[in-house]
């Protein structure tokens, strides 16, 4: 069994991990993303306990390592501090919501006390109109159109309320479902987290749901759902120069839930800061 580490993507190459780890590795696969194996198979017999032990403990080495690579990756791909940029845009975005009593992103709360979180919804699915909230205007206007090759959005996109992401944008909000008319105000459960990382720096997007029955998750964030998403998301600037856009990579539902907080805590905290970063840090 080999393994492969590629520190600028974060990513591990293990070769021959067939028999007889051939359910562990493929277990391995669907948990951590950044994993990438051969699932080439190699017969071995074990015959005692001692030699089963002796197998077993590559194993559990491999577990241990992608473990720690993937709480780096999310490290890394969520720190607790601000850019500077991104401070600043807060600050503006804040001097342009101040024209209106009632802001959609500056008022309407990140999260109820039932644990649900808010999404404004800017882009209903299926559509390849870029709309965006004009802070001042407090209306969605077009930023570009995608390309007709590229397609309509493949989700209902928009963003949570009362946050600020590294880029200096509302923190990003995927809802699962049929189409939502751009302008809503939707309730959802947090389903998992997309990290993104395009030219502008870290773009990571929360995956709610509306809620089904008994307050549980409507519609459930499938391996489906991932490659479909995950790959327009990979793609939908191509056409852009000077643009580009990444996935490396999907989190869990406690590490949505830790991005909506961090992301309204740079809200509340870093307005004061302004051309400095800001961390959150406890």
């Amino acid at each position: 069994m080999t393994l492969c580490f590629v520190r600028s993507t974060l990513r591990v190459f293990i070769a021959h991990g067939g028999e007889p780890w051939r359910r562990e590795t493929v277990a391995l696969m669907h948990m951590y993303p950044q994993v990438y194996m051969d699932i080439g198979t190699i017969w071995i017999a074990a015959y005692n306990a001692r030699e089963m032990i002796m197998w077993t403990r590559p194993v559990l080495l491999i577990v241990a390592l992608v473990t720690g690579l993937a709480v780096a990756q999310s490290q890394s791909l969520a720190p607790d501090t601000l850019p500077a940029t991104a401070v600043a845009q807060l600050v503006k975005s804040l001097d342009a919501a101040r024209a209106h009593s009632r802001h959609v992103w500056r008022d309407t709360p990140a999260r109820n006390g039932d644990g649900t979180v808010n999404a404004y919804i800017e882009i209903s699915r299926g559509d390849r109109r870029k709309w965006e909230l004009d802070m001042g205007a407090q209306a969605r206007a077009i930023d570009r159109v995608i390309p007709e090759s590229v397609g309509g959005f493949p989700v209902n996109y928009g963003f949570v309320p009362q946050t600020v992401s590294y880029d200096g944008d509302p923190f990003d909000a995927l809802v699962l479902g049929p189409a939502i008319d751009g302008g809503e105000t939707v309730r959802g459960v947090v389903v998992g987290l997309m990290y993104m990382q395009d030219e502008k720096g870290l773009d990571s997007k929360v995956v709610l749901s509306l809620l089904g029955a008994g307050g549980r998750p409507h519609h459930e964030l499938t391996a489906s759902n991932q490659q479909q998403i995950g790959e327009y998301f990979r793609r939908y600037k191509d056409h852009e120069i000077g643009a580009y856009s990444k996935v490396p990579g999907w989190g869990s539902v406690a590490e949505g839930i830790a991005l909506v907080d961090r992301t309204h805590a740079f809200f509340l905290k870093c307005r004061e800061r302004s051309g400095r970063p800001c961390s959150v840090a406890p």
